[in-house]
């Protein structure tokens, strides 16, 4: 009973001190977001869709700072690097929607946990944007081969 009560407190000390690492990542890069100057922040900002008061809420949420669009990308075998998936991606708003989304640290558990492509469906809103993707990738590496 006391190994018990031992394993959930530091179970909950260990949750506090990781909720208080991100909360701390995510005040440092909302202040190197906006030292690049109001110019260059709103750019960016528009380029996503977002307004700045969107972006600071954003950025109070679980996993604020971290880039878990090209993780998940990667996941399920897209190449975010791609000139075609780029521009898919700023034309869908795809990072605006992940920046945005209330499930990051489910986000984030997954793709810890190395199954993120099996479960995204049940809760990203880009589910469909990845799966368009894909299809499209699908269709080039079929039309390279009928080539």
């Amino acid at each position: 009973m006391s190994s018990n009560l031992i394993k959930n407190t530091l179970g909950a000390c260990r949750s506090a001190i990781a909720i208080f690492k991100d909360r701390r990542r995510s005040k440092a890069a909302r202040r190197d977001f906006w030292a690049l100057g109001m110019e260059e922040c709103t750019g960016r900002l528009n380029a996503l869709g977002m307004s700045p008061s969107e972006f600071d809420n954003a950025m109070h949420l679980p996993c604020a700072a971290q880039d878990l669009l090209t993780l998940a990308m990667r996941s399920v075998g897209i190449d975010p690097n791609s000139f075609h998936t780029l521009e898919f991606a700023y034309g869908r708003f795809m990072y605006r929607t992940c920046i945005t989304c209330p499930h990051r640290r489910r986000c984030h558990s997954h793709l810890e946990a190395f199954d993120f492509e099996d479960r995204y469906r049940e809760f990203c809103p880009n589910k469909d944007n990845f799966s368009e993707l894909l299809r499209q990738r699908m269709q080039s590496q079929v039309g390279c081969k009928l080539s």
